[in-house]
């Protein structure tokens, strides 16, 4: 679905941190009052999904609930999207939101810089920093965009990047009533989920609309196929997305060798599923080159 508002005009950034500082007020008295421990403990226990200031859907086996992801940088030329926010990620943008807020007064202004400060403490934190620059190094990413290394998008360059996800807010999988994170899923059936539909057309693509002139890297094949989708029906420009590199988790390290090639393709175990990866990683490859020329 094409996303407009009703006049007809595409969504922009300053309207959509706007809304963002709307939404953090509904939560902010209760991120204050949670001690850091209740927060992590609330965020592991999925215990945010049915609270109703926090609460962002729950269809079938999944659920999803508000944490500080929805900040817009507007001066970014590179997009990276990931597939939804963790439950490690979840808690370290609650607790930056609630640290900064609890230095001031809350009102707009302090809202706009905790929202900040915890979407860039929180996106891909840990070591899916040094994994993702990895694999786009390996790809000469960091040439195309005139970086030195990759890992600058998360430190020096980090002005020039824009993180989001496929689905905006932490989404969560209920296995045998405990919640752990949503691992995604590139099929379309895995796609169809009403909750995950909703979050694409209601956030990811107004928030791409920001950034018409932007490259658009998609960590793992799930945001890769949403994204495909979406050029082909003419909502991005397909020709500005950068396709074909994992997703930087840190429990795939079989997978992230094989896209490094650091093994021996035919000796690859099945369940890797090499042959994949290695064709998205050609065609990635091939992609690159011809845009350096």
């Amino acid at each position: 679905m094409y996303y407009a508002d009703s006049a007809g005009k595409l969504a922009n950034a300053s309207d959509l941190n706007d809304q963002a500082i709307y939404d953090a007020h509904s939560v902010a008295g209760s991120v204050i009052g949670m001690s850091e421990q209740a927060i992590e403990l609330a965020v592991e226990k999925g215990a945010l999904i049915d609270d109703t200031q926090f609460a962002r859907g729950k269809v079938g086996h999944l659920g999803a609930f508000y944490a500080p992801f929805d900040w817009i940088n507007s001066r970014a030329d590179v997009v990276i999207v990931g597939i939804s926010p963790g439950q490690e990620q979840a808690k370290t943008a609650l607790k930056t939101f609630r640290r900064q807020l609890l230095k001031e007064a809350v009102n707009d202004t302090t809202l706009r810089r905790a929202l900040s400060e915890a979407k860039a403490a929180a996106s891909f934190d840990g070591q899916m920093r040094d994994i993702a620059a990895k694999l786009m190094d390996h790809f000469r990413i960091h040439d195309l965009l005139g970086l030195s290394s990759s890992s600058q998008l998360f430190g020096a360059a980090s002005g020039r990047a824009h993180y989001t996800s496929a689905y905006r807010y932490p989404v969560l999988v209920n296995k045998n009533g405990v919640w752990a994170n949503y691992s995604g899923g590139e099929d379309v059936r895995a796609r169809s989920n009403t909750l995950l539909s909703g979050f694409v057309n209601d956030y990811l693509v107004p928030e791409l609309q920001c950034f018409p002139n932007a490259w658009i890297i998609p960590f793992g094949p799930t945001p890769a196929a949403i994204l495909s989708e979406l050029g082909r029906l003419g909502i991005i420009d397909d020709t500005k997305i950068l396709a074909g590199l994992n997703h930087p988790t840190g429990q795939q390290w079989n997978r992230h060798r094989c896209q490094l090639d650091m093994v021996d393709h035919d000796r690859c175990a099945t369940n890797v599923g090499c042959s994949k990866i290695q064709q998205r990683s050609l065609a990635l490859r091939s992609r690159i080159l011809a845009l350096l020329g």
